[in-house]
């Protein structure tokens, strides 16, 4: 019994100190998408140096080539945990160092997305399709923190969410580091799901070759058409 009771201890403590862990935390909405904006907030805490150094990415995975991703973002503002507003530097055009703060920091910005290529992100009343690196800033000091993400889908256009991010609860999920969330991209719309079980590996990898394949048929015919 007292072993027992003993691993149930560890079990609680674990959760806890699971919970208690610094992350990230982002939210994203959608009540302008008419207009093809994103309304997003990134909050850092247990921040420790005295510039907070956020940026854009300029690439994106599957696709090297250099994209100014930040060239969408507008209205860039962060504040403290009082609502302070923070001394903000931009020393290049895909960077912002914020200063002032007490190891809190709350970032609100803007997001254009009008370019549903893969490569950048698209917003407007029939979906929300998000590259995360052409989305979200992010932190080169924060990359093996956590991450955790609030979407608010817009309701009203029975809105659900597609992506591999680990579901946490409702509209949450979840990153274990930068490199996932990156890697994650999300599509909120009106979908419906469908699944199948396949036996045979060899059938799941020939499904995955056609799917990147009939991708690739339609990027080339997007580009004749607009030639």
């Amino acid at each position: 019994m007292k072993i027992f009771n003993y691993f149930i201890f560890l079990c609680l403590f674990a959760i806890g100190t699971l919970n208690s862990q610094s992350k990230i935390q982002y939210e994203i909405s959608f009540k302008n998408a008419v207009h093809h904006e994103a309304a997003i907030t990134v909050h850092f805490d247990d921040v420790k140096s005295d510039t907070l150094a956020v940026r854009m990415s300029r690439t994106s995975p599957g696709r090297y080539a250099i994209h100014e991703f930040a060239k969408n973002v507008y209205g860039f503002k962060a504040v403290d945990e009082n609502g302070k507003e923070l001394i903000v530097n931009r020393p290049n055009p895909y960077q912002w160092d914020i200063t002032g703060h007490n190891g809190t920091v709350k970032i609100y910005y803007t997001l254009f997305a009008n370019h549903g290529d893969g490569t950048y992100s698209q917003v407007d009343e029939t979906h929300a399709h998000l590259n995360i690196p052409a989305t979200f800033i992010f932190s080169p000091q924060h990359e093996n923190i956590p991450i955790h993400i609030k979407f608010h889908p817009r309701e009203d256009l029975n809105w659900k969410i597609a992506t591999q991010l680990k579901h946490l609860s409702a509209y949450e999920y979840y990153a274990p580091d930068l490199a996932y969330f990156m890697d994650s991209p999300v599509e909120i719309s009106d979908h419906k799901v469908k699944s199948f079980k396949m036996k045979s590996p060899m059938a799941r990898t020939m499904i995955l070759i056609l799917f990147y394949t009939r991708l690739l048929i339609m990027k080339d015919l997007m580009t004749i058409l607009k030639t």
